[in-house]
């Protein structure tokens, strides 16, 4: 009966000892990069490419990254850099999602930094890209000035571009991403001329979700 009780004491014991507590190292997590996946209206996911035809007779490719590739840059503040992460590269440059890089010359902080491509935001505004202005505000404007949402895959962003200053003042510009698929349209029409410029659209495409 003794060495019964003990058997019993024993399993009691047992079942009521607890489990360690799993640990988790936050240098160890800290060295493993975040993957920056591509958003709805920019699908440039790894393996992907778009082809278009450029003013009705040249072809043009953009092609991304055969995979996720880690990627960090400077920062403005001369504090050192940005923590890696992985992103897909289209045509060799780095995507962060809306954003790309663009560069900041001298004395401007001679750095890279994130500047949008596009936006879901209505109304968003922004710069094609950086430019100095010390000479004159050659930029182009843009802004978020439609957005279709539907059930489907032709839920669009339409882009519209002008210039305030400059040889490009009479000039319009326009910008079609389609939910899925990424840029579809895009042209420059000369508003004086009463002609299109430039025109690109897409001819074919493959996503690799």
């Amino acid at each position: 009966m003794k060495y019964l009780s003990l058997i019993l004491l024993t399993l009691l014991l047992c079942q009521c000892k607890k489990e360690k507590p799993v640990v988790t190292d936050p240098v160890v997590e800290k060295l493993i990069p975040d993957t920056l996946k591509p958003l709805s209206y920019f699908p440039v996911y790894p393996g992907s490419h778009w082809n278009y035809l450029e003013n009705d007779v040249t072809p043009v490719a953009w092609t991304t990254s055969s995979t996720y590739l880690p990627h960090s840059y400077a920062l403005l503040d001369d504090s050192g850099y940005t923590d890696t992460v992985y992103v897909p590269f289209l045509n060799d440059k780095p995507i962060y999602q809306y954003n790309k890089l663009d560069f900041k010359i001298a004395p401007f902080g001679n750095v890279y930094t994130p500047w949008p491509i596009i936006s879901e935001e209505l109304g968003f505004q922004y710069e094609k890209e950086w430019t100095d202005k010390r000479y004159g505000d050659f930029s182009e404007k843009l802004v978020v000035a439609q957005k279709t949402v539907n059930a489907n895959l032709d839920s669009i962003i339409v882009v519209k571009g002008h210039w305030v200053w400059g040889p490009n003042t009479s000039k319009v510009s326009t910008q079609i991403y389609t939910k899925n698929v990424g840029l579809t349209y895009s042209d420059v029409v000369d508003t004086v001329a009463m002609q299109t410029i430039y025109k690109l659209e897409l001819t074919d495409y493959f996503i690799n979700h």
